[in-house]
């Protein structure tokens, strides 16, 4: 496993992991400044998307553009060995 020190590790609210029904947006009630992140399977009829405000040029809300661009880690590219412990 590889570690990386330089990732701030921010605070997940409650607010960000449950969307109201009441502020769940469809794609016809979607605006131009609202997240765009889907939830559910667009095939069934309870699928929405965040509808919070978007930040800057961004798709997302802030919450959700944390989790869709994860800042890149250092990557370990020791030769894979048969029968060797990883």
């Amino acid at each position: 496993m590889i570690k990386n020190d330089n990732v701030p590790i921010l605070p997940v609210r409650a607010a960000d992991l449950v969307i109201p029904p009441k502020d769940r947006k469809t794609l016809r009630a979607l605006k131009r400044n609202e997240c765009r992140w889907p939830y559910g399977d667009p095939r069934q009829k309870d699928f929405y998307f965040c509808g919070k405000p978007r930040i800057g040029s961004s798709p997302y809300c802030e919450f959700h553009k944390r989790r869709a661009f994860q800042p890149t880690r250092q990557r370990d590219y020791r030769p894979y060995r048969p029968g060797m412990a990883a």
